[in-house]
């Protein structure tokens, strides 16, 4: 998981240096979600490149910072697609389609009954990763000195075989910087 962050952001950094002067000059927006921070612990973040003033490709990483042992997702990537429906410069409405990546502790408990009282109880963690096809929509608004908010959501359907849930979902409710 570290190193596709690494990746991740040396990628934004070399793409950042090969930019070619556009009607923008900022062509990378970073964004946090307080939100699921505060609330989750959960951190949130997620870094667009935007190709032109119509659209821009970006990934949405969550991951849960809460090490409870009753399973359920542990983090999702998300690549998404962008297009821009307003006014300014990569701004206003848009719609997205993302494929979620997703990584899940899955328990499995079993009973065993015995002579006594008590059941003996064994269970077995498994990590499934799983991907996904999703659409999503939203907001984002470029305020003063390259500050941008956004409110954005979606759901994803998610194959494969498990114990898992089949629909997956992804959301920012963010403040961010645009460079």
């Amino acid at each position: 998981m570290k190193k596709l962050l690494f990746s991740a952001i040396f990628m934004a950094a070399f793409f950042s240096v090969q930019a070619q002067e556009t009607e923008s000059s900022a062509q990378n927006d970073i964004m946090i979600s307080p939100i699921e921070l505060i609330a989750g612990p959960a951190l949130n973040i997620s870094y667009e490149r935007l190709l032109n003033k119509d659209s821009g490709i970006g990934i949405n990483a969550v991951w849960l910072l809460d090490d409870a042992d009753d399973g359920g997702l542990s983090s999702q990537i998300s690549p998404y697609y962008r297009m821009y429906f307003g006014k300014k410069y990569a701004s206003g409405f848009f719609v997205e389609g993302f494929v979620p990546i997703t990584t899940s502790n899955d328990t499995t408990w079993d009973y065993v009954y015995n002579q006594g009282p008590f059941p003996e109880t064994y269970y077995k963690e498994d990590k499934n990763t799983t991907v996904g096809v999703g659409i999503g929509f939203g907001g984002k608004w470029v305020a003063r000195r390259n500050i941008i908010f956004e409110v954005s959501g979606g759901i994803a359907r998610r194959f494969g075989s498990g114990n898992f849930d089949k629909i997956t979902g992804k959301g920012m409710l963010g403040i961010g910087y645009r460079f």
